[in-house]
Parts: structure tokens; C-alpha cells; sequence
């Protein structure tokens, strides 16, 4: 289904609205004055950059709940946007519980990720957190028979997608489920460049996988603090802030959950090289709205707090500047890291799904590298755009320098930051530090 207009997609930014869209997300009130003063051409940046951002639902919401008189035409289009994102899902939890039981018939544990788990067992109704797909985590040895399985009970391979394994990609090819074409996704980890902490969470995600009803059949969902773990490095460093403020809605409801342990999540964070993201993700849903964050907690968080400028641009960057933004952004995180010509072999090293799809062959055929020369003129052509744009280059910078301090996050920073944390901790509850405990006499 497409969830936006094509309109939407090449909207201009507009700081206002951007604003606006923020403010609904952190679940603060924008002042009445903000609509008021609006014209019809706000109005209509305003609808196309919540819709570009999957944020449509929540800004119609706030509208009807504070009785903001929108206009007509803005307001019939989140009204169609809502009924026909409000049927496609449920056609998607239709499908999820299909997947569910059908995977269970083969004793392959499975469970919902990410938007699934946050849509239809956190946000209070389905239709405030569209999806995209359906992300379904399974054990990697056991992902291309869960998918197999899953072609043999009418779902087949996306007209768009390749045919690999395990071994091209963090996820194998998309399914659609033939009744309902909803897109289906089977991941076998938990993926981001050069982070290693999917060792830890994968098998988290999988044993603390707790079940829920779908009407007559039933789903496993992530479990909020594995779900916040997965949307931190997601949000972070596999994208680094492009999937929108969405986002930002999804901490505030997360961080919410009276199950969610938050000592836990942000020892696990830091144990996971993910602390400093974390931070960050608290910081931007604090400047965006209230969130109680424990006094333990502050001083890592206002350490994160100069960087969430910069996520808040990522968050609204437009459509077309993305690819070559990426492009620019990931060319000076690893010049910096590893040296330009570490970079350039980087750079100029495509994926064999890349390959394969402008070649008009498989992953696994050899003849996808016909389509080498084509992928490469591509490639150097996004980089001159975006190094010939000011305001793509200068943001692509910014977003590399903030990468590089998410990723400045080794062992031994996360052990550091464990130690100081449990100092905090202790002092603002009024207690002694461990280290400095009395000895007892004798």
C-alpha cells in the first residue's frame, strides 16, 4: 500500500511544521498560536512532511483530541490517510498471526520486532505506528527453512527482491503474503556496520519474546527492553536518525512501560557499545516532550544533549538527499576512521544484491557483476551531488562527527561509564558508594 501521496515526498522543508511534528511526537502540547498563525501553504507542508514521516496519524489525533480547526482539504486527506492506514493494518496483524502459527507448526521461534511489537502492544491504538512490514526475528540457523516454509504456505519472494542466504545480509529476501500483499521480512540478526552487539541480542530478543493475542491466533512480540535495545541501534547507527521522528514517539511510549527495567536497559546499552546512543535517544525525546529521567541518569544525557540539533535534522532530511547524504556521510566517518583509502575500497565495494538487481540476475549468480560499471557510475554520481550541494555536504559532516562520538562507545568507555553511572546512582539515592564503604574494624 502507498502510505503517502507522491506530493508528500518532494514537500520542502518547513522549520514550523517540523516543529509541530516534534512537539505531538514528545507528547507536548504545541501552543494554539502555532495553528493559528498557519496559512494554507503551511497547512500543506505541514500534511506532507507527517506523512513523508509516518507521523500523519499522530498529528490527526492531536487535531481531533484539541479541537484544532484544520482545512477542509487537510483535513479530508489525514482523514483517507488514517482509514486506509487503519485497514492495511489489519490486514498486517491478519498476516502476523499467520506467520506466527505457521512458524510455531514447525517449532521455529520466532518473534515480532520493532513497529510490530511497538504498534499492537505498546501505542494504544495499531494505526498511530504505521508499518512499513512485518520484521519477524528467527535463529539464524534456522531462517532459510522458516522461509522456505513460508513460500510453501502462499507467501512468495517481492517482485523487487533478489534471491540470497544468510550469508549476503542481515535479513533474506522479502516475502508477500499472496492474499493480502503485505510485505513480510525474516531476519536472522540484529545488523548494523561494524557493531558486534548482535551476539547479545539476538538471543534477547528470541528468550524474552512474550506472547499476545491476534484476535483468534496469537504473536510473540519483542519485550520492551530488547525492543528499546533494537530500536536504539536501529535508529543510531545502522541509520543515524533518517527513520524519522517516529522515533521519537517510540521512546516516549517505550519509556513508559511499567515493565521496561530502565537500570537494566541501560546496563545492557552499555554493554552492548550502545550506551552513548541511548543517551542520545533520551536527549532528543526530552527536548521533544516530558520524559522522567532518573537523576542517576542526567549527566549522561546532558553530555548527549549537543548532539540533538543534528539528529533533528537527519530526522526531517528530504527524500531525495538521503541516498547521496548517506553517501557522503559514511565516505568521512571511515576516511577518519581507517584512512581515504580504506574509505575509497569501502566505498566502491557494492553488495551483491546491488549488483544483481541492475544485472538482472540472482545474488548467487556471477553474472551480477555485469552490473558493476552501472552501479558505480550511480555511486559516483549520488557522491558529486552531494559533495556539489552546501547543505548536503555540510550536513553529511555533521553527521559524521556525531557517528563518530555514537561510536566512540568500546568496552572499556561502556565499563567506565557503568562504574560512574552506579556512583550517581548511590549518591542520588543517599547512599555510599561501594568504594568508599567503611571497612569494618577488626
Amino acid at each position: 500500500m502507498a502510505e503517502q501521496r507522491n506530493w508528500a515526498f518532494s514537500m520542502p522543508r518547513h522549520a514550523e511544521a517540523e516543529r509541530i511534528i516534534v512537539q505531538i511526537c514528545g507528547g507536548s502540547a504545541p501552543p494554539g498560536t502555532r495553528f493559528a498563525a498557519l496559512g494554507h501553504a503551511d497547512w500543506l507542508a505541514l500534511e506532507g512532511i507527517a506523512m513523508r514521516t509516518r507521523t500523519a496519524n499522530l498529528l490527526r489525533r492531536y487535531l481531533a483530541d484539541n479541537r484544532i480547526e484544520a482545512p477542509d482539504d487537510i483535513r479530508a486527506g489525514l482523514d483517507d490517510l488514517y482509514r486506509r492506514q487503519s485497514i492495511y493494518g489489519l490486514e498486517q496483524r491478519m498476516v502476523l498471526g499467520r506467520v506466527s502459527h505457521l512458524l510455531g507448526e514447525r517449532g521455529i521461534p520466532n518473534v515480532a520486532l520493532k513497529g510490530a511489537a511497538l504498534a499492537l502492544t505498546v501505542y494504544p491504538q495499531p494505526a498511530m505506528r504505521p508499518l512499513r512490514d512485518i520484521d519477524i526475528l528467527v535463529p539464524a540457523d534456522r531462517a532459510e527453512e522458516a522461509h522456505r516454509w513460508l513460500r510453501d504456505n502462499r507467501f512468495a519472494l517481492a517482485a523487487w527482491a533478489q534471491d540470497y542466504g544468510t550469508e549476503y545480509n542481515h535479513q533474506l529476501p522479502e516475502l508477500v503474503c499472496e492474499n493480502d500483499q503485505v510485505t513480510v521480512e525474516i531476519h536472522h540478526r540484529i545488523f548494523s556496520r561494524d557493531w558486534h552487539g548482535d551476539a547479545e541480542l539476538s538471543p534477547l530478543l528470541l528468550r524474552t519474546a512474550t506472547m499476545a493475542r491476534l484476535g483468534k491466533t496469537a504473536a510473540c512480540f519483542a519485550h520492551p527492553l530488547a525492543n528499546f535495545l533494537h530500536l536504539t541501534v536501529h535508529a543510531t547507527l545502522h541509520n543515524c536518525f533518517e527513520n524519522g521522528p517516529l522515533t521519537i514517539a517510540d521512546v516516549h511510549a517505550l519509556w513508559r512501560q511499567p515493565e521496561l527495567d530502565r537500570e537494566e536497559l541501560v546496563a545492557a546499552a552499555d554493554r552492548m557499545a550502545l550506551g552513548r546512543s541511548l543517551d542520545l535517544l533520551l536527549a532528543v525525546a526530552l527536548h521533544a516532550g516530558p520524559i522522567e529521567v532518573p537523576g542517576w541518569l542526567e549527566p549522561r544525557v546532558a553530555a548527549a544533549s549537543p548532539f540533538v540539533d543534528r539528529a533533528l535534522d537527519a530526522m526531517f532530511q528530504l527524500p531525495a538527499e538521503v541516498e547521496q547524504r548517506a553517501l557522503v556521510r559514511r565516505l568521512q566517518f571511515r576516511e577518519a576512521e581507517a584512512g581515504p583509502l580504506a574509505a575509497l575500497r569501502r566505498m566502491i565495494r557494492p553488495t551483491p544484491q546491488k549488483l544483481a538487481e541492475l544485472a538482472g540476475t540472482q545474488a548467487r549468480d556471477r553474472r551480477r557483476w555485469i552490473g558493476y560499471p552501472a552501479w558505480l557510475w550511480q555511486r559516483g554520481r549520488n557522491y558529486l551531488r552531494g559533495i556539489a550541494s552546501g547543505s548536503v555536504r555540510s550536513a553529511a559532516y555533521r553527521d559524521a562527527q556525531m557517528l563518530r562520538w555514537l561510536r566512540q562507545d568500546g568496552a572499556g568507555l561502556a565499563a567506565d561509564r557503568v562504574d560512574s553511572a552506579a556512583h550517581s546512582r548511590s549518591q542520588h539515592e543517599g547512599l555510599t558508594p561501594p568504594a568508599q564503604a567503611a571497612k569494618p574494624k577488626g
